[in-house]
C-alpha cells in the first residue's frame, strides 16, 4: 500500500502543480476567462488515464502461462524508464513555472485557446498513464491488486498539499520534497528491472546466469512475510535472487547514478553559458 500511496502522490502532486500554475496565472493577470480551457484539459486528462487503466486490464487479461511471464517482464522494464524519465525530469525544471507561464500568454495573445486545453490536458494525461503503469506493476510485484486504498491516499494529501500551496501560499521547497520522493522510486525502479529479469529468465528469454539462486535467505526474510512483502512491493526484494538479478539490479542503480550525474554538468554547463 505505502508504493501505491508514493506513487500517487508524487505523480498526482507534479499535475496539481502544473494546473495550479496555470490557474493562479491566469488569476494574477486578470483573465479568469480562460479558466474554463485549464479545467476543460485536465478533465480530458483524467478520463483519458482512465481509459488507459482499462484497457491494460483488459489487455492483461488476455495472457496465461509464458505470454503473461514475458508481457509482465515488458511492463516491468516499460514502468522503469518510466521512473527513470522522471527521475531525470526533475533536475531539468528550473524554469518550469516561467515557461509554463509563457506559454500561457501566448497561446491567449494568439487567441488559440484549443493550446490551453492541450497544457494541462498533456500534463495531467502523462502523471495518470504512468500512474497507471506504476500501479499495475506493484500490484505485480505485490501479487494482489489490493492498492487502491494506498492510491487514493496519495492522491487526497497530493491535491491536499496542492491547494494549500496555491491557496494559502504554502512554503515548501517542492523540487527537494521531488527528489526525496525520486530517492525511494528510483529503488522501486530498481526492483522492477530485477522482477523484468525474473520474468524473462523464467519464459527462457534470458538463460544466462538463470540457474540455481545466487542465495537463498527464505528462513530469514520469507518474500511472503510481512516485512519481506512490504519491501518486495517498494523495493523488489526476493529471498533468492539469481546473479543475473542481482547484476540488473546493481547496474540499474549506477546507470541512473551517471545520468544524474551527466544532467547535472549539462544544467551547470548552461547557467555557466547563460543559454536557457
Amino acid at each position: 500500500m505505502f508504493a501505491a500511496l508514493l506513487i500517487t502522490f508524487r505523480e498526482t502532486l507534479e499535475a496539481a502543480l502544473v494546473i495550479g500554475i496555470l490557474i493562479t496565472f491566469l488569476t494574477k493577470t486578470h483573465q479568469e476567462v480562460f479558466k474554463k480551457y485549464v479545467w476543460i484539459g485536465a478533465g480530458l486528462g483524467v478520463i483519458g488515464a482512465v481509459v488507459t487503466a482499462v484497457l491494460l486490464r483488459m489487455f492483461l487479461g488476455t495472457f496465461e502461462g509464458r505470454t503473461e511471464q514475458i508481457f509482465e517482464g515488458i511492463l516491468m522494464f516499460v514502468t522503469a524508464g518510466f521512473l527513470t524519465w522522471m527521475i531525470l525530469w526533475v533536475h531539468r525544471q528550473k524554469g518550469l513555472v516561467k515557461n509554463l507561464q509563457n506559454q500561457v500568454q501566448y497561446h491567449i495573445d494568439q487567441k488559440y485557446t484549443v493550446g490551453l486545453v492541450i497544457l494541462p490536458l498533456t500534463a495531467v494525461l502523462r502523471e495518470g498513464v504512468e500512474t497507471v503503469f506504476y500501479l499495475q506493476a506493484v500490484a505485480t510485484l505485490a501479487g494482489n491488486n489490493n492498492q487502491l486504498i494506498g492510491a487514493a491516499i496519495g492522491m487526497v494529501i497530493a491535491v491536499g498539499l496542492g491547494y494549500a500551496i496555491f491557496r494559502y501560499s504554502l512554503k515548501i521547497d517542492l523540487i527537494k520534497l521531488l527528489k526525496v520522493t525520486g530517492a525511494f522510486l528510483l529503488l522501486f525502479a530498481a526492483g522492477l528491472v530485477m522482477h523484468g529479469v525474473h520474468e524473462f529468465q523464467e519464459a527462457g528469454l534470458l538463460p544466462i546466469f538463470s540457474f540455481d539462486p545466487l542465495i537463498n535467505i527464505s528462513h530469514i526474510l520469507s518474500n511472503s512475510s510481512l516485512l519481506g512483502s512490504f519491501l518486495r512491493t517498494l523495493f523488489g526484494y526476493t529471498a533468492s535472487p539469481t546473479l543475473l538479478e542481482l547484476l540488473s539490479y546493481a547496474g540499474f542503480i549506477y546507470m541512473i547514478y551517471l545520468l544524474e550525474k551527466q544532467t547535472d554538468k549539462l544544467l551547470f554547463r548552461k547557467f555557466a553559458t547563460g543559454r536557457k
